[in-house]
């Protein structure tokens, strides 16, 4: 009798564990620290574990963030049957405790969310970022950085780039981008 009513136990537990959980998500990071206008991806995976979802849309899921600007972001893909992926540029924007949170919201199982917490520290005392909160521009760039975007309309001439009255030399000027 003692092993027909742990059976049963065991049964029911494991059919309401199996169905309580509709999505579990994750993230390419178990938690992030870095300083303020730090960037960079973040991955986002969301496994179904039940076979018929309810989501109108299966890729109705929304993202918040705090303390963290979402600079960019893909599509969501399907990378495998019932796994979808999507990936998110971010960029730490608020010194303290933040994160980056995706969701949803189902008629099976409710609203379930996934969440990266998110330490955004406060930048060097005599950093870049120092330099441009008190207008000192043009500043050095730190050696052994580069630039990684530029925001304008370009004019590419003679192996420089001006953008915005600001003139950068190039080692080389591919062909096919150099203007006459």
């Amino acid at each position: 009798m003692k092993r027909r009513f742990l059976l049963v136990v065991v049964l029911v537990g494991g059919a309401v564990g199996f169905t309580a959980l509709g999505c579990e998500f994750m993230f390419s990071y178990r938690s992030l620290t870095a300083p303020l206008g730090a960037s960079g991806e973040v991955g986002i995976r969301v496994v179904k574990t039940h076979a018929n979802c309810t989501l109108p849309n299966p890729y109705d899921y929304q993202l918040s963030a705090r303390g963290v600007q979402v600079l960019g972001e893909t599509s969501w893909t399907e990378v495998q049957p019932n796994v979808i992926e999507k990936w998110v540029l971010i960029s730490l924007a608020e010194v303290g405790d933040g994160y980056l949170k995706v969701s949803k919201t189902c008629t099976k199982e409710g609203y379930e969310e996934g969440l990266l917490p998110i330490t955004v520290t406060a930048p060097a005392p005599d950093g870049v970022w120092a330099q441009a909160w008190n207008g000192t521009y043009p500043f050095t760039l730190p050696e052994g950085y580069a630039v990684a975007s530029v925001v304008g309309t370009a004019v590419v001439k003679d192996g420089v780039v001006v953008l915005e009255g600001r003139t950068f030399a190039l080692p080389s000027v591919p062909a096919g981008m150099a203007s006459s």
